[in-house]
Parts: structure tokens; sequence; C-alpha cells
């Protein structure tokens, strides 16, 4: 006993308060360009290159104050790093629905983690209408740096400037509004393009049944494959894994209920409920769709949100 008092003296006591911590959930209204010139050590010459960043923040419009971090409008951060020098620049992206709010000086749009229009329900009731806050993740792929919100398309950015130059169709493969999901893999040597890189990402549209839709697109940022595939049951899939030959899904036990969301009541993200006595699915989707069959297996009840590899 005297061993672990002595020892638990000797951890120091973290002096962070919770008004620090707070400050993570306020708004950043201003926009930065500078060089840092605040550097412990050196930068060593060799460090080349751009570090993106991706994330809500903005946490209220006006003052008024949306219900959750997740649906903050997306600010994109980048560090340059340049002869021994780091250089930092943050912008908001500017999406449709953003500029809206800014110059209304109001919440137009409800959010998905349970943002209200001011009025009550009476004035959210039925308004099935979300906006594209593309605050989830940015990749820089096929010489485009784009910012990425699963429920809708991506957003693509200067990558010096990170102006939001609009939204991108991936050569037209998307319709507007089409969704693409936040969380990418990269795949460095693809067996079917003769071992060039690739990057595979997914999109999925819910109903009675699920939507799961695959796109793997060349290192120019090209589509060259897409196929889609119907699995019973609603489904909630954030993210995702791949191997070699399998793009690799978890079908959490949840259920949906529209309702709340209709009658203005609650988010989408609010209405849905964890069985905890269902189990939990494993949907392998072959990258090659000629390469056989979807499969889906089960194993104990559990919610997977991220995944960190697959082999």
């Amino acid at each position: 006993m005297f061993q672990l008092q002595e020892r638990a003296a000797s951890v120091p006591t973290n002096s962070y308060q919770r008004e620090d911590w707070q400050k993570g959930y306020e708004s950043l209204k201003q926009e930065f360009d500078y060089w840092i010139d605040d550097v412990e050590g050196e930068i060593p010459q060799e460090l080349q290159g751009t570090l993106f960043r991706n994330g809500p923040g903005l946490l209220d419009v006006n003052g008024q104050r949306i219900h959750h971090p997740f649906d903050g409008d997306g600010m994109i951060s980048a560090i340059a790093f340049r002869d021994g020098r780091a250089h930092f620049r943050n912008r908001y992206i500017r999406t449709a629905a953003y500029l809206e709010e800014q110059k209304a000086g109001k919440i137009l749009y409800r959010g998905v983690f349970g943002t209200q229009k001011p009025g009550g329900w009476l004035n959210n009731a039925f308004d099935f209408k979300l906006k594209n806050i593309a605050n989830t993740n940015v990749i820089y792929w096929g010489g485009k740096l784009l910012a990425l919100w699963e429920a809708s398309d991506p957003h693509r950015l200067d990558p010096h400037t990170l102006e939001t130059l609009g939204k991108d169709s991936l050569n037209g493969v998307l319709a507007d509004g089409d969704p693409f999901a936040a969380h990418p893999r990269f795949d460095p040597s693809c067996d079917f393009d003769g071992g060039e890189p690739c990057l595979v990402n997914f999109s999925i549209k819910v109903g009675l049944s699920t939507t799961i839709t695959i796109f793997e697109l060349d290192s120019a940022g090209k589509v060259v494959r897409k196929h889609a595939h119907s699995v019973p049951g609603f489904a909630f899939m954030h993210d995702f894994a791949i191997t070699p030959n399998y793009c690799i899904f978890f079908q959490n036990p949840v259920v949906f209920n529209p309702l709340p969301f209709a009658l203005g009541l609650r988010g989408a993200a609010e209405c849905m409920k964890f069985q905890p006595h269902k189990p939990t699915r494993v949907i392998l989707i072959p990258r090659k769709p000629s390469a056989g069959k979807v499969q889906i297996l089960e194993t104990h009840s559990g919610f997977v949100f991220h995944h960190a590899n697959a082999f």
C-alpha cells in the first residue's frame, strides 16, 4: 500500500481546469494566415509538405448554439513545412448552406445530431433538408483537395489558399447531393491495377434494405471501379476496412425510428436505438465483383464505429 501511495504522489497533478476543456466547444470565428515563430527545437530541413486537418469549427450561428459539435460547419487547417519553417492557415469551407446562414445570421437547417431551427417543433416538422457541413475529413488525391461529409458530395478546395472551389462530382460520377463517405482507404499496391496505388471508398443509401456502393479511384482521381450491393435491413456505417480482395463492413444492430425526426422533435442520429440482443453482421464485399458473392457473417452484439486495419 505504501508503494502505491508513494507512486501516486509522484505523478504530476493535471493543471487543466474545466474552463480549459470548455474552450474546445467554442467557435473559432477568425481565419489566420501566418508563419509559426514559436518553435521548440528545430524543424528538420528535410521535412517538406503540408498537413491538412478538417473538423467542426463553428459551433454557433450568431450566438445560436448548435446541439452537438458534430453538426458544426467544417473548417480546414493547414500546416505547411518548408525550409525548416512552418506556416499555418485555416479557412471555413464555404458551402452553400454556410453562406446562407452567415447571411441570415441564424440557423436555417436542422442537423443530424439534434440541431434544430428556431421556432420549436412546428418550424422543424417535415423539414428533411440537411446541410452539407463538409466537416469530417479532408483528403488530397488525384491532384484535388477534397473536404468530406458522408451524407453528401465532396467540396473541392485550393490546396494553397484553402479557398472553396465548389462541389466535386468525381468527374461526373456523383450526382448533386450523392453521398460519398468520409473515411476512404488507401491501397498502396492494387492487384487489379498492376500494383498501382488506388483509393477505395463507399456510400450507403438506407431504406427497408441498404445499398452499399463501392468506388475505387486511380492515382489520377478517375473512378475505375464502381459497383453496388443490397443488404437486408437498416444499416448505419461510418467507416470500413479493406484487404487486397475485400471491403469489410460492420452492420451494427441498430433500428431507426423516423417518427421523432419527421415531427421535428429530434435529429436523425437521435432516432437510432441499439439492440444488444441482436447480432452484429460482418459484410464482406469482393472488391472485384466477378470474384464472388457478398458474404454476411454474424458475431456477438456490438457497435463498431471506426476500424484500425484488416488483413
